[in-house]
């Protein structure tokens, strides 16, 4: 079952890979980008995950327990739901961008920490390692809030830690390939 949990969330990993690393470049390049256009494209890349599980379900049903299935479910519909309320809760999300970003790349971080437990996989502990080093720079967005740094500091970490998502995504995917080939194991 922590295989099939593994699955879920590396299956996908190359195109959430390539758009981590798009809006990373971009934050980078244009910092102007996190007042403003960040909120859509986070809205964007919620709704798309949330499609990618969708996916999911239907192409893995009766393959898992029911309650792991309708988890799965229910957290890809809040997914969704969370990309729509940010486009429409907009100009509410743009005056708090720190925390917005912050949270976001906590959760982030305990997805893949949970992704990484549940990888069979040598790479495993650096996995683990990346996810906390995610979850730290989600703590330090959020300390950006009290006024420390400016728009660009904030960039900076922002998109060093997109660029950081984006390798740990890299890495489930080449762990999932490999799994794959070897017919279950590593």
């Amino acid at each position: 079952m922590t295989f099939l949990q593994f699955k879920k969330i590396a299956r996908w990993s190359g195109l959430r890979a390539a758009l981590l690393g798009a809006m990373g470049l971009v934050t980078l390049l244009f910092p102007e980008f996190l007042k403003g256009s960040i909120i859509y494209a986070v809205a964007a890349y919620a709704i798309l995950n949330g499609v990618l599980g969708i996916l999911d379900f239907l192409s893995g049903r009766g393959k898992e327990e029911k309650h792991i299935a309708y988890l799965n479910l229910f957290v890809t519909a809040a997914a969704i739901l969370f990309g729509i309320l940010s486009m429409v809760y907009f100009r509410y999300l743009i005056s708090i961008i720190p925390v917005f970003s912050g949270a976001l790349l906590l959760i982030e971080s305990v997805v893949y920490f949970i992704a990484a437990l549940c990888a069979e996989s040598k790479l495993k502990a650096l996995l683990v390692v990346l996810s906390l080093l995610v979850a730290g720079g989600g703590v330090t967005l959020l300390v950006f809030t009290f006024g420390f740094g400016g728009l660009e500091p904030l960039a900076r970490i922002f998109s060093g830690l997109l660029f950081l998502s984006c390798v740990i995504e890299l890495l489930f995917g080449l762990t999932y390939k490999k799994v794959n080939c070897n017919g279950g194991t590593i």
